[in-house]
């Protein structure tokens, strides 16, 4: 069996090639707000009590940037793919204040959109590890609340065509799969809602009225995502007794769906191809679209004795 464990040399690679990348995503320009604890269009609806955390200018752990760097880097092709092939009037990131007037305060929220059509399209580009969860669930409420501020700050600025009204401009979050497994992108579009806009206000609101009273806010997003990509975990959730509590994100109830969805079609799959095999026991041929033959499988030792047998193999024919 082949080695491929790393040697010094090549753990060495591994370990500059990674600081490039953190280096890389720390200092770009919303990483940088990040650190400076502005809050941003992009951090609403996210968490609130990372949010509150921010404003109080409490110092999150080191963070791995990783996830966030293909994020970007894949977006940035995307960006670039759209402008230069089908929407040469796009225009690409461009910088928008989103104005918000809660019950006491103004906020300003900067933010970079990633593609503005003018004729009245609003798209952000996402990456997931695959797209049925997202088919499911559909944009979150961080993002539902990040395409409608992303549309109504670039409506302020007059980023759309002069004809376009704010009620007609369309939202859309792009989905892409960052495994390659599913060529075609996840899309989910609507109109512009000022409702939805309402809601991420009172959330700000609620947010900034917790941080001047000093008590924690809500803690939005499942334990499990918390772990992954706050640096606040250790002090915010890492002691929290809610393990055996009540599942109630929505992409983990729908991975759980599709996990139980999954064993289900997996039995159901075994249980035809076996009924299959037993019609088909020495049986070899073409149906014209696909070829049957069995084909004999020697015996091995892998950890523990496998008996030889006949693996039947029916495929499509080329």
């Amino acid at each position: 069996m082949t080695d491929t464990t790393m040697n010094e040399y090549e753990h060495l690679l591994a370990d500059q090639v990674h600081e490039a990348v953190q280096r890389s995503e720390t200092g770009r320009e919303r990483s940088l707000q990040s650190a400076d604890f502005r809050v941003g269009v992009s951090d609403l609806g996210f968490c609130s009590e990372r949010t509150r955390r921010m404003l109080a200018k409490m110092e999150p752990d080191e963070e791995d940037w990783t996830k966030a760097f293909i994020g970007t880097a894949l977006g940035a092709f995307l960006e670039q793919a759209v402008v230069t092939t089908i929407w040469p009037d796009a225009i690409i990131q461009p910088e928008v204040m989103l104005t918000l007037h809660g019950d006491q305060h103004t906020y300003r929220l900067l933010g970079h959109p990633d593609v503005i059509r003018p004729s009245g399209t609003v798209i952000d580009f996402k990456t997931a590890g695959g797209l049925e969860a997202v088919r499911r669930t559909g944009p979150s409420q961080q993002q539902q609340f990040q395409r409608h501020g992303y549309a109504k700050a670039a409506h302020t600025a007059g980023l759309f065509d002069p004809h376009v009204d704010l009620a007609d401009v369309v939202v859309a979050n792009i989905w892409y799969d960052r495994t390659g497994q599913e060529p075609m992108p996840h899309v989910q579009a609507e109109l512009y809602s000022e409702e939805v806009v309402e809601q991420a206000t009172w959330w700000v609101d609620e947010t900034v009225y917790n941080f001047t009273q000093n008590v924690e806010s809500r803690k939005e997003p499942p334990r499990e995502m918390c772990e992954k990509v706050c640096g606040f975990y250790a002090t915010c959730r890492a002691l929290d007794t809610d393990v055996e509590g009540l599942l109630s994100d929505d992409t983990v109830l729908a991975s759980v769906d599709m996990y139980r969805e999954g064993s289900e079609l997996e039995k159901q799959g075994k249980q035809l191809k076996d009924e299959a095999k037993r019609h088909l026991d020495g049986i070899t041929g073409s149906t014209g679209e696909y070829t049957v033959r069995w084909v004999h499988v020697n015996g091995s030792h892998v950890e523990f004795d496998r008996d030889p047998y006949e693996r039947l193999d029916v495929r499509r024919i080329k």
